[in-house]
């Protein structure tokens, strides 16, 4: 795995808001992070002191599941 991969494996909630793939905005985005522990989404988080980190991998798999639901 090369450098440049590991550095883009964890997102910013901004960077996740900002970036063309995602139909998030900044204020959806936290709202799904404070109430993680309920919708699932926990497991793509990681919190470095006040910092929410987001591995991109683990929300996109979190997105597909939510749209699976009838």
């Amino acid at each position: 795995m090369s450098q440049v991969s590991r550095e883009e494996i964890y997102c910013t909630v901004k960077q996740i808001a900002n970036d063309p793939q995602f139909c998030f905005s900044a204020p959806a985005l936290r709202y799904y992070v404070l109430n993680a522990h309920k919708n699932g989404l926990s497991k793509a988080l990681r919190r470095v002191g006040r910092k929410v980190l987001i591995r991109r991998e683990l929300f996109i798999e979190w997105l597909e599941k939510q749209s699976c639901r009838g």
